[in-house]
């Protein structure tokens, strides 16, 4: 594993600002995943990237902080697995936005392959995310990148997956090869 350089932060709250779909709606679910409780407001997280950027570290240290009134005041009423995956979507929505300065612009339909539509403001990628607790995160991003390149879009896009337990994220970047087509 490369060095990682330097740490950089996001407060959730911002969510809401940088993206022009309803992003704030991940944030409890991620202040849980995060360990969010009474006095705890912020969590570090480690991010690797792959494919993204020709020079500087290929790890970052993230800091997530979030307000004391993000901590849901009772249990979330979903199941655990729908907790997980969504917490995911927040840190990708965090993760597109500060390393890409990608917007998620829309939520994709059955079928896509790929979660959401993101945008540098000139073209559109595809974005595939996933959450775990307990999971072997190199696999699982083996199989979303998988997922992503089976678009039938033929476009490019990025993954983002996120183990909470370890607090590493892994955020990459796959060209669509005309041979998925």
């Amino acid at each position: 594993m490369a060095e990682v350089s330097e740490r950089d932060r996001f407060d959730l709250a911002d969510l809401a600002s940088v993206h022009p779909l309803g992003a704030d709606l991940f944030v409890p679910f991620a202040v849980v995943r995060l360990g969010g409780q009474d006095g705890v407001t912020e969590a570090e997280l480690l991010i690797e990237f792959r494919g993204i950027g020709s020079a500087g570290p290929s790890n970052r240290r993230l800091e997530v902080c979030w307000s004391a009134a993000s901590v849901p005041a009772q249990p979330l009423a979903i199941p655990r697995r729908d907790v997980t995956e969504w917490a995911a979507c927040a840190i990708a929505c965090v993760v597109v936005h500060v390393y890409a300065r990608l917007q998620v612009r829309a939520v994709t339909e059955d079928g896509d392959r790929f979660d959401y539509w993101v945008s540098d403001g000139r073209r559109q990628f595809g974005l595939e995310v996933s959450g775990t607790l307990t999971g072997d995160l190199e696999t699982r991003h083996r199989l979303k990148a998988e997922q992503l390149l089976d678009n039938p879009f033929g476009v490019d896009g990025y993954v983002v997956v996120v183990d909470f337990t370890a607090r590493r994220v892994i955020f990459s970047f796959h060209q669509y090869e005309e041979s998925h087509a």
